[in-house]
């Protein structure tokens, strides 16, 4: 099965990317698909309900995570935190 992924950006006041909202979309009820939240360089901060500013493809995403810092391990872990999260079937 290939991972299904929606990267939501969140820009601060002056349009630029300070966090992003991950979510695994795996089954059919968002509600409980696993979710993160992080800063752009990587650094995890609690989910919240902020509206997004736009949904980003996954390199766009990773992009903006490397010019602020953070690295492919970072990337990865987040992803398999979100995996690990998954419900057993």
């Amino acid at each position: 099965m290939t991972d299904r992924w929606t990267f939501l950006i969140l820009a601060g006041e002056d349009g630029a990317p300070v966090q992003m909202r991950i979510f695994l979309r795996a089954g059919d009820d968002p509600g409980r698909w696993p979710v993160a939240q992080i800063r752009v360089d990587g650094t995890a901060v609690p989910v919240d309900e902020v509206e997004k500013d736009y949904e980003a493809p996954e390199w766009k995403a990773l992009e903006i995570l490397r010019t602020h810092g953070g690295t492919d391990a970072d990337w990865e872990a987040i992803k398999r935190s979100l995996r690990a999260a998954l419900p057993v079937a």
